[in-house]
């Protein structure tokens, strides 16, 4: 079985590929779809989660207990850590490629 890295970088001007995106990761976790998922939110797309209240929602609602990734240099650099609580802030660069080296496949929606 496959390890999924699902990076999520659309924002408000391609928002169904963002959710397109978020819905898959999410039924690939509760259906086992993958070995193991990691959902990151990084650029355009962690400002849509900060400013569009209905995308925030959908991404809580659709992901249960399981908590994404998001930039930490991004939120703190625009000041919306706050808004991202439900999400684990890290420093996304060096994390991508320790992922990929682990053997995630890198989708980008």
């Amino acid at each position: 079985m496959a390890k999924l890295l699902v990076i999520i970088a659309s924002g408000k001007e391609a928002k169904e590929k963002a959710v397109a995106g978020l819905l898959f990761a999410a039924n690939t976790i509760k259906f086992n779809w993958a070995e193991s998922v990691e959902i990151i939110f990084f650029g355009p797309s962690e400002d849509m989660l900060a400013e569009d209240e209905e995308f925030r929602n959908l991404v809580v609602n659709s992901l249960g207990e399981y908590k994404p990734l998001a930039c930490k240099f991004i939120a703190d650099a625009k000041g919306y850590s706050d808004k991202l609580d439900f999400a684990r802030l890290e420093y996304i660069g060096d994390l991508v490629n320790k992922l990929i080296d682990e053997g995630y496949v890198p989708m980008v929606f």
